[in-house]
């Protein structure tokens, strides 16, 4: 690009208060995370109230996460495109419709089809991390990109927690009632709080349609198949079939956008050693300790005492534990972004990592004592914590400014696809061994599981000693300038 094509803004001398463009951000991503943990604690009253099988209630989270996977990396691309807190907004309102589309018509199909719709807030992180790159002073960015991204284990624990009580007592309208009004207040603050986003797009320029329509269904057809697994196989012709296709749309798409001069997702990132690690570093986390995990947990605590591995929770109890766990990690997020700050963001992702390879072990061999499991579960939230809210701040300390938002938005593609497969994968395993009668999985099958978590993260941990260490006088921030644009730009 030439120099006309240098974003300008008002922002760059006049900037809202911090605290005003914080709790933007902050409610934005409160946003998307709530309703990506909304649905979790009510599944039972779903499949109650609409007659359907597990099978089905699946849909209401594959379509979620579906346009999640889109949505982040297009809806990134399109901020940086035509201005962040433009397409910030509009994301927000779309949510809204799908809140309103599942309670204004209340049949199943409306609810899949809303949370479906409300699945563009995936867009909502990698949009508010570009922002904070624009609207916050430098020395501020790194503890604000770690509160920005720690929200998502405090809002996503809220609404665990929140929808359980509104099930109980009220109904699973309410729930959706309260995203609706949640993302409303988001966009009202966001339009308040933030800046008009500086646009990076040069008049006349040629937007990537068809690099949108190649990835949209590549991205879905491997989702579909890596989350049908979970029901029908992994040797199901419908799971090969539809993650094969997906891989051969995939591959066209890869072709197109490497090719074309003006990508919706430039690939090209990928030339930087940097970010090819930092996306392989969040795909083993996110495959194991945050994928997988997620069905090993309930089982542990939610698990009769009568079974090989149970401790006799209830969900209620269980929500109060994790929104616990959240509120802990929460809090650790401005030491990450003082730590990415000092001595880069390898080293919060590291201590994260760590305390991973730590605890996940003891989910196994000290599982049956209840408060240790606890204090485990709290101190292996932490690490997550520290792991997710550095991750950004390491894209800041490479990615110029203009490319963070499509930069972010594969790192949430990837996670979604990896979470997806890590539960498929997960699942089939502790399937693979249960009591007679029951789904309750056998010793060793918990045991497989387990180790799947700690080889994830172990790969993990290797990746990150493979990142260079931040020299004491390296910029924290990417500029653009001497770090190979080359091969970061469009051009």
């Amino acid at each position: 690009m030439d120099g006309s094509t240098v974003p300008t803004t008002s922002s760059e001398t006049r900037r809202k208060p911090y605290l005003l463009v914080l709790m933007a951000m902050v409610a934005a991503e409160s946003t998307g995370a709530f309703e990506a943990g909304m649905l979790i604690a009510v599944v039972p009253k779903l499949i109650a109230d609409f007659n359907v099988t597990t099978a089905d209630i699946g849909w209401a989270f594959t379509g979620f996460y579906l346009m999640v996977g889109a949505s982040a990396a297009i809806g990134g691309r399109l901020g940086d495109l035509f201005g962040r807190k433009k397409v910030l907004i509009i994301v927000l309102l779309l949510s809204i419709i799908g809140s309103v589309v599942s309670v204004a018509v209340g049949t199943f199909t409306a609810v899949v089809v809303g949370r479906t719709l409300q699945g563009v807030s995936g867009a909502v992180l990698p949009l508010v991390l570009g922002v904070a790159r624009e609207a916050v002073l430098p020395r501020r960015v790194p503890v604000t990109l770690s509160v920005v991204a720690g929200v998502q284990t405090l809002a996503g624990a809220a609404g665990f927690y929140v929808s359980g009580l509104l099930i109980e007592h009220v109904g699973w309208q309410a729930i959706f009632i309260v995203a609706a009004a949640l993302a409303a207040f988001a966009a009202v603050v966001c339009a308040v709080g933030i800046e008009r986003s500086p646009v990076t797009r040069v008049k006349g320029e040629r937007i990537d349609f068809v690099g949108g329509a190649l990835f949209v269904p590549a991205l879905a057809l491997i989702l579909y198949g890596a989350t049908s697994s979970q029901t029908k196989g992994w040797g199901s012709p419908t799971v090969l079939c539809g993650i094969g296709l997906g891989v051969v749309v995939g591959t066209i798409w890869v072709l197109w956008e490497l090719r074309v001069e003006n990508p919706l997702l430039n690939l090209r990132l990928l030339a930087k050693s940097q970010y090819a690690l930092t996306l392989g570093i969040f795909a083993f986390v996110t495959f194991g300790a945050l994928g997988g995990m997620q069905l090993v947990q309930p089982i542990l605590f939610q698990g009769p005492t009568s079974a090989p591995v149970g401790l006799g929770l209830t969900p209620s109890q269980f929500g109060q534990i994790a929104l616990v766990l959240s509120i802990v990690g929460f809090l650790f997020t401005p030491l990450s972004g003082r730590l990415a700050r000092i001595s880069g963001a390898r080293t919060p992702i590291g201590i994260g990592i760590a305390i991973q390879l730590v605890t996940l072990p003891g989910f196994y061999f000290l599982r049956e004592n209840l408060p240790v499991m606890i204090a485990l579960l709290i101190l292996g939230g932490t690490g997550l914590t520290f792991v997710l809210s550095a991750i950004p701040n390491l894209l800041a300390e490479f990615l110029p400014q203009e490319n963070m938002g499509e930069g972010m938005g594969v790192v949430v593609v990837v996670g979604a696809i990896c979470k997806s497969v890590g539960i498929s994968a997960f699942a089939v395993v502790l399937s693979s061994a249960v009591v007679p009668g029951t789904q309750f999985p056998q010793v060793s099958a918990y045991g497989i599981a387990i180790g799947l978590a700690i080889i994830g993260v172990l790969i993990a941990m290797i990746l990150v000693f493979l990142i260079p260490r931040r020299a004491p006088t390296q910029r924290t921030f990417a500029t653009g300038d001497g770090i190979g644009t080359s091969a970061l730009t469009h051009e």
